[in-house]
Order: C-alpha cells, then structure tokens, then sequence
C-alpha cells in the first residue's frame, strides 16, 4: 500500500515536471518567432489588383518562416512557408484564380525575396525598403507590384 501511494505521488511529480518543461519549451519558441503584419497591395500588369492582409512569421533560430495572405472580406489568397535551409518558398492554400503552375512559380519567386531581403535578389526584381518599414517589391520582367505597410496600432481613448 506504501509502495503504491509513493508511486502515485511520483508520477503526479513526474506530471507537473513534464508540464513546466512543456510551458518553457513552448515559450522558447514563441520567443523565438516574430510576427509583422502588412496590409498587401498586389497589382498585375492588366489591370488585376489583390488587396488585403498579410502576416510573416519568421523563427530566428531556424530562419524558417510562413506567410499568410488574406483579403479585405476574410479570403485566403495564399499560404507561403519558408525553408531558410533551401532558401525555398512552397505555396499552400490557392485561390483557384492564382492555382496555375506558372503564377505559383513567379508568386513563390518573389516571395523569397520577402522573406531573405538581405540576399540577392533573384533576376529582374527590385526591393525598395522605405523608412516608416513599408518595402515595395517589383518584378520587372512580369510588371508585378507588391506594395507592404506595416500595420501599426492606433491606440485612442
């Protein structure tokens, strides 16, 4: 009987143990994730335009990320994840508008820039970083524009 009370009482310590080192490695890691959300204003050369939120997570541990864009009435355009090993952007989640092997190829391009700017740019894109943080992307050779603000909180009271 002993035996099986110190049993219990070890395994609700080992319980508790588990949980604390749970919480710390959880709160590790959202430490180690920062999120910057931008409204998004993508324009195409014939006249399309998508505009809406987007939000960039990046991990400065792993320099992995994810992306996340989602128009005015609560649509998601697109999904993008970051691999900072392969420097490589993969889409998720497509409108069926942008679904075309093509599309995905020139968005994914440009949205490694986003992620990595401090590397180099692939061929035909400029990257203007302006001083309030809003960055403005331009694929030359498709004429698309992406243009970022950051969002930032109005407090009033």
């Amino acid at each position: 009987m002993l035996s099986f009370q110190r049993n219990r009482a070890m395994s609700a310590a080992l319980q508790r143990l588990l949980l604390i080192c749970c919480l710390l490695w959880c709160s590790g890691i959202m430490l180690a994730q920062s999120v910057q959300q931008y409204h998004i204003d993508i324009s195409l050369p014939k006249g399309g335009h998508l505009s809406g939120i987007c939000l960039i997570r990046m991990d400065s541990v792993t320099g992995d990320g994810a992306m996340s864009v989602v128009n005015e009435f609560g649509i998601k355009a697109y999904d993008a994840v970051y691999s900072g090993k392969k420097h490589s952007v993969k889409l998720k989640n497509m409108m069926p508008v942008l679904n075309k092997w093509y599309v995905r190829r020139v968005i994914a391009k440009d949205m490694s820039v986003l992620f990595n700017p401090n590397r180099k740019l692939p061929g035909r894109r400029v990257l203007l970083r302006k001083d309030d943080g809003s960055l403005l992307l331009s694929n030359k050779r498709f004429k698309i524009t992406y243009s970022l603000r950051p969002i930032t909180a109005n407090v009033t009271e």
